[in-house]
């Protein structure tokens, strides 16, 4: 049999698919890999001719190709025939999934992964799709010793490992028992070219808000323990409102980090085999920061119209034909241009709150600290480049890299980025792609 791919990037084609390539084509000359160099890519997907016109547009020389030192291959796979799924699979070490809406055809990556024995990263963000592959797949990954590990991208490793961070930095800095944190994000838009998103973006989206009782019906058959509160409960404040310490109106956080880091806690709590791979349990709250109250205004009228449209099948069919319209211009098929790219970052801070050791000395049951006031206090932060097609690829190629290099690290199962990454040197290596983790202010 023939040498395994390291890398192969199955949705290739699609608008994120080709930027996850390019970033691996600019990456990989320059990361080293037990056992081989150059590293082997491939690039799968259902149309064979679209994968080799990509391939026959990818730079020869220059630093893009590293003077064409990487041979990219074409695997044909579609995710309705299984077996040539389990084909692409069985030649692969790490697969790296960037076809969606992930609803439709991620499980039957997931599947052929955990059959033939190669590990998973993902971009999505749909948390339907990501507890249900955990419910129906954990334990035959941990058996098959495969890693499969959910939105690898900006949904949701700043966030997810915001945390996990934030908690490392209370533990290091003070030897502070976590309490609570709370998570702002901000889109920084530095020109007059505005922000834009691709269609699938705002498929899955579309899909996501649709399928809200299913949701809820999956995690009522997983019953996942309840995450122990440390301090008192954290107050989250569900209504518009100005927020002075971030200078902007915020509302909910309304896409799929919250319930990743749910997930990262639940996990460790349900499977002992995990429980080296997080930190205590912390209470989260997360907000999206308007600018504007005229911008508040605009987004809670066209939230509350796409939410009221995604319950029906008749309102998503609506949806997904006028991307435009729903999102005053927002999503289209074209996706953004390459100076909205460059114009266009994301931060997310972390107001984390703790108990110091003197404190929990003096109230050595953990229950006393319900009725305490945390008394160590933290601010840090996750910045980076855009975050939907340029930062995505670079966290989501990252992550397949930490997998062939330090799989002894990462366990096995169906995970988050915080319990599958916990252990290795991710964010030292996204610090230098520009994915900025930092310590703002200590108390």
């Amino acid at each position: 049999m023939a040498e395994k791919y390291d890398v192969t990037i199955f949705g290739a084609t699609g608008f994120t698919g080709k930027n996850i390539l390019d970033e691996v084509i600019k990456t990989a000359p320059k990361t080293t890999f037990p056992g081989q160099q150059p590293i082997r890519v491939a690039i799968a997907g259902r149309s064979r001719e679209k994968l080799e016109q990509l391939v026959a547009r990818l730079p020869t020389t220059g630093e893009g190709a590293a003077a064409g030192s990487i041979k990219v291959d074409v695997i044909v796979a579609d995710a309705q025939d299984e077996e040539s799924m389990r084909a692409m699979c069985r030649v692969s070490k790490v697969v790296i999934a960037a076809a969606g809406p992930f609803r439709f055809t991620g499980e039957a990556v997931v599947k052929a992964c955990i059959q033939e024995g190669a590990h998973y990263v993902d971009i999505t963000g749909e948390p339907e799709f990501i507890e249900g592959m955990m419910l129906k797949y954990h334990e035959q990954a941990k058996k098959e010793q495969v890693a499969i590990v959910h939105v690898c991208g900006f949904d949701s490793i700043p966030a997810d490992l915001g945390v996990l961070y934030t908690k490392q930095q209370l533990e290091k800095n003070h030897n502070a028992l976590p309490s609570t944190i709370e998570m702002f994000f901000k889109l920084h838009i530095a020109g007059n070219s505005g922000f834009a998103g691709n269609y699938a973006t705002y498929a899955s989206a579309v899909h996501g808000f649709g399928s809200a009782g299913l949701l809820r019906q999956l995690r009522k058959t997983a019953n996942r323990p309840q995450i122990p509160k440390i301090g008192p409960s954290l107050a989250v404040n569900p209504k518009p409102h100005w927020v002075s310490k971030v200078a902007a109106y915020t509302i909910p956080f309304f896409f799929a980090d919250p319930s990743v880091i749910r997930l990262s806690q639940q996990l460790v709590l349900q499977d002992k085999d995990l429980q080296a791979s997080q930190a205590p349990p912390v209470q989260f709250s997360a907000y999206i920061c308007i600018p504007s109250f005229k911008t508040l205004v605009i987004t809670i009228f066209a939230s509350t119209a796409f939410g009221l449209l995604a319950k029906y099948e008749a309102g998503r069919r609506f949806l997904l034909k006028h991307p435009r319209l729903f999102t005053l211009g927002v999503f289209s098929h074209d996706g953004p241009s390459k100076q909205q790219l460059a114009e266009t970052s994301f931060s997310e801070t972390f107001y984390a709150q703790g108990y110091s050791k003197e404190l929990r000395d003096k109230h050595p049951n953990p229950e006393d600290l319900r009725c305490v006031q945390p008394d160590v206090s933290l601010v840090t932060s996750v910045s980076g480049p855009e975050p939907g097609y340029v930062a995505t690829p670079k966290m989501v190629v990252q992550a397949a890299y930490t997998l062939l290099r330090q799989k002894d690290k990462v366990p096995n199962g169906v995970l988050t980025p915080a319990v599958a990454f916990a252990r290795t040197d991710l964010i030292d290596r996204l610090q230098e792609q520009g994915i900025v983790f930092s310590t703002v202010v200590k108390n």
